[in-house]
């Protein structure tokens, strides 16, 4: 499955020796549509800090996931891996202590890097050796609410990791290289919800009087060509509470409106890192665990 990865770096090269090894900012979104980005040329999504992101870095547009299943290319994203060789195939699974011994993570906090993790982990539900890897974790297990009333004023959970990635930026000590890698709920869909993509609140009236065209293959003559079993699939299921007619309109809307959350907290990141004087020394990388059709 096709997705989006984005590389940004200065010429570290130029740097001091002192500073020469850069700082890490690791970027994850759940579920992320490759081309739903301005830069990408979509009409309607509005994603202002990533475009700019994108114009400053090096664009990866062939970029493809092996497996695409939310815990099976999470782990082979932080190790390298392909399933057959890290063995995560279901949500259950958590990586044996030697196979986290070769994830990025740790590999950066044998080198000396100060680590930080925030948000969605993906990888079995104890997380054991995760947390004996990261001096600052908000990391949870599972999938997370977007809107939990036990947090102050509601907040978005997309907002949320955005003051849990300022702080970690204010606290990081000044004598080490650091690596913070924040996994986003967003884009993914609050499952089992009426309102499977629910936006934070500043964002409800984005895109109202816009009418988002039909996907190209949505057409009743297309899905009634289609293999019998796939007719009663777990996929066709989730369109009919998703995507159907009377529901597409405003799940692509709030998607897109999710989007623009995560691009609103990337933004504050930016500014935090140019306030502190890490910018010049940071690479920032961007991706998701996957793409998505999106009806």
């Amino acid at each position: 499955m096709r997705t989006v990865f984005l590389l940004f770096f200065l010429l570290l090269t130029s740097l001091p020796p002192a500073i020469a090894r850069p700082n890490i900012l690791f970027l994850l979104v759940d579920d992320l549509r490759h081309d739903t980005f301005g830069f990408a040329g979509h009409k309607i999504c509005r994603t202002p800090h990533l475009d700019r992101l994108a114009a400053e870095s090096h664009v990866f547009k062939n970029a493809f996931v092996t497996t695409a299943i939310c815990m099976v290319s999470r782990a082979s994203i932080f190790t390298g891996q392909y399933e057959a060789r890290h063995k995560v195939h279901d949500f259950r699974t958590e990586f044996t202590e030697s196979a986290w011994s070769n994830s990025y993570p740790q590999l950066l906090k044998t080198a000396g890097y100060h680590t930080g993790f925030i948000g969605k982990y993906g990888v079995g539900n104890k997380m054991t050796e995760a947390r004996k890897t990261f001096d600052f974790w908000r990391g949870f297990a599972g999938q997370g609410r977007f809107l939990d009333p036990k947090r102050p004023n509601n907040q978005h959970l997309t907002a949320l990791q955005g003051d849990q990635s300022l702080e970690f930026l204010r606290t990081v000590p000044e004598d080490k290289p650091w690596c913070l890698s924040v996994s986003f709920k967003a884009v993914h869909c609050q499952d089992g919800a009426k309102r499977q993509f629910p936006p934070d609140a500043r964002d409800e009236n984005m895109f109202s009087g816009v009418t988002i065209p039909a996907a190209p293959l949505s057409a009743p003559a297309i899905f009634q060509s289609l293999h019998e079993p796939l007719k009663t699939s777990e996929s066709r299921r989730r369109w009919e509470i998703r995507f159907s007619p009377k529901l597409f309109q405003e799940t692509v809307k709030d998607y897109y409106r999710l989007l623009f959350g995560v691009d609103r907290e990337i933004g504050r990141m930016r500014e935090a890192l140019n306030k502190h004087g890490m910018a010049k020394n940071t690479v920032i990388i961007f991706t998701s665990d996957h793409g998505f059709y999106l009806g």
